[in-house]
């Protein structure tokens, strides 16, 4: 059969489906024979109840109610919860995979949500061939027991530590898991040149001669990144400010009219970008949560990177990693941010000083080598 590829996903976030479109590009420019289907579990802009519970409760639970997100997240570590969440799901997703995977002729299915593989195990007695099945951890360091619900799947992860915690924390076996580089679009690691910079700052309506500070927390924005943002109006900096809001339009809406009502904080504010790369590399320093995706893209840019927030334990490795490595600072406060924020940009060689730390560390973010993986699976 011809090899074909099915990648399941959910809006939590941007990481599990950025990771899923990376892994997709990369085996289709290497193995032109292949062919890769997307496929979110519930359906895009579905009305089903797992599609609320895991994404839109995940938004409002991170963005807006402090401490709903941690109790969510510490009473998934215990399995009899884990299986309450697989018996609703259990109930329409299968047959949603079940007919995808028959009509077209799927050889081998990749999860990258947790959610997503339980139902996704349910459906294999149903398919008369042998389906090659994975799962993608897209927590490179931790994450929540629920990735390990069905412990006799293949997991692919990102480090050796997320490694050895699924074998020390959840029983996994391990032949049961492999690693492989994190997936970062590679479109992060091209350079922009003084000249590139300049132009890109006027496309998306910067002043060329004027630092950037990015603020960006990933698919549903940054939390509580108003107060950073009054300090700025305080102490009038002479430094533009660029704040990607994702899909919170209701921040979006809030901070734009903040922009019309202060225009002398040069304040520029976005929804959800397809363009993050550029705002990355015609930035100064960031301040962004600890998604695992936003660190790496913007560590990878050579970008020096303040983390004022992260989600309750499941984030907290990344910030671990980030300061460990000296890529970035963890702050809360948002005038100690402002501080480092002057600081940072008054250091004339902090780029050359990122690069350095970066050339010492050994993180893999290869997507062709990740995709060579995937399509010589031999479990």
């Amino acid at each position: 059969m011809k090899r074909k590829f099915l990648f399941l996903y959910l809006n939590t976030g941007s990481g599990h489906k950025n990771a899923a479109k990376v892994l997709k590009q990369a085996l289709e420019r290497q193995y032109p024979d292949c062919e890769v289907f997307m496929l979110h579990g519930f359906g895009e802009n579905s009305r089903k109840l797992g599609n609320y519970i895991f994404e839109k409760v995940y938004a409002v639970a991170c963005n807006y109610i402090s401490g709903l997100y941690p109790l969510i997240y510490d009473t998934a570590q215990f399995r009899f919860v884990q299986w309450l969440y697989v018996l609703g799901l259990s109930l329409s997703v299968p047959k949603r995979l079940r007919k995808f995977i028959l009509k077209n002729q799927i050889t081998d299915v990749v999860s990258f949500h947790f959610a997503l593989t339980p139902p996704l195990v349910k459906t294999l007695r149903f398919i008369p061939w042998k389906l090659n099945v994975s799962e993608i951890v897209t927590d490179p360091f931790n994450g929540t027991h629920a990735w390990y619900y069905e412990r006799n799947q293949h997991f692919l992860v990102f480090s050796e530590r997320a490694k050895q915690a699924a074998m020390e924390e959840c029983n996994v076996k391990e032949e049961n898991l492999k690693v492989i580089p994190f997936l970062n679009n590679p479109k992060f690691k091209i350079p922009f040149d003084a000249k590139k910079i300049a132009e890109t700052k006027i496309k998306h309506g910067f002043n060329p001669d004027k630092k950037i500070v990015l603020l960006v927390g990933g698919g549903e924005g940054l939390p509580g990144i108003e107060k950073l943002i009054h300090k700025c109006i305080r102490h009038k900096p002479d430094f533009a400010l660029a704040v990607v809001c994702g899909r919170d339009e209701n921040r979006r809406k809030k901070l734009s009219a903040l922009a019309n009502k202060h225009p002398f904080l040069d304040l520029h504010v976005f929804g959800f970008v397809d363009f993050l790369d550029e705002l990355v590399k015609i930035c100064s320093c960031a301040v962004i949560k600890a998604g695992p995706a936003t660190l790496m893209e913007i560590v990878e840019c050579r970008k020096p990177v303040i983390i004022c927030k992260y989600i309750h334990n499941q984030e907290k490795e990344n910030v671990h990693f980030a300061v460990k490595n000296h890529l970035g600072w963890f702050i809360r406060k948002p005038e100690k941010i402002y501080d480092k924020i002057t600081q940072i940009l008054s250091d004339s060689d902090a780029e050359r000083k990122m690069d350095e730390k970066l050339t010492k560390l050994s993180f893999d973010t290869d997507s062709e080598k990740a995709a060579r993986i995937v399509y010589e699976n031999k479990w």
